[in-house]
């Protein structure tokens, strides 16, 4: 039953079919890397039973539905992977609780509704990709308690409104891209504040079709 097993790698092959409800039973598993496959079907409720899980990468699949709330339960999670899949409804509030991420990569995905608030208790986090959803509402000012971050990629979404001042919190951001979205307003003064960033976009007008942003390995 292999309910003994810490390590489950079973990315870059062709496997298909979904992420089967019986992972739940592999209650040791601090790894699980199905990365790079042909998985279908949602990301079952089951995998926030995975609490010893540290490493979650599901991504470049054909997963659909939404991201399970249950993911809030994974509280020892320091990456969290999903991109490049077709994922829908919102980023769920839970987010929030997985206070020991340091990569948090969900881009590339039909995710909807706003940047959840919660995402302010992420503090450890380095590196947060948001890009290519349909993302809308404004950026929550509470992404200045992000005081760790070294690349934030919020562009090709619907964000409205404009840059939260409390960007100029974030002291070690070497990568801030915005672009792609509707933001309005002046481009706050904090900004001058982030002396360590060398890659700065804010442009508007959306190509014929998306690049890859940065020089990201995602």
């Amino acid at each position: 039953m292999l309910r003994s097993l810490i390590d489950l790698d079973l990315l870059m092959n062709n496997l298909t079919g979904s992420i089967p409800t019986s992972i739940g039973n592999l209650k040791n598993l601090t790894t699980l890397y199905l990365f790079e496959n042909s998985l279908y079907g949602s990301i079952p409720q089951e995998v926030g039973i995975l609490r010893s899980l540290t490493e979650l990468e599901l991504s470049t699949n054909n997963l659909t539905g939404s991201i399970p709330s249950s993911i809030g339960n994974l509280r020892n999670l320091t990456t969290l992977y999903l991109f490049e899949n077709s994922l829908s409804g919102s980023i769920p509030q839970e987010v929030g609780l997985l206070r020991s991420l340091t990569g948090l990569a969900l881009h590339k995905n039909n995710l909807t509704g706003s940047i959840p608030a919660s995402i302010r208790n992420l503090t450890n986090l380095t590196t947060l990709y948001l890009y290519e959803n349909s993302l809308s509402g404004s950026i929550p000012q509470e992404v200045g308690m992000l005081r760790s971050l070294i690349d934030l990629q919020l562009p090709a979404n619907n964000l409205t409104g404009s840059i939260p001042a409390s960007i100029g919190n974030l002291r070690n951001l070497r990568t801030l891209y915005l672009q792609y979205n509707s933001l309005s307003g002046s481009i706050p003064q904090e900004v001058g504040l982030l002396r360590s960033l060398p890659d700065l976009a804010l442009y508007s007008l959306r190509p014929a079709k998306f690049g890859t942003f940065g020089n990201s390995n995602f």
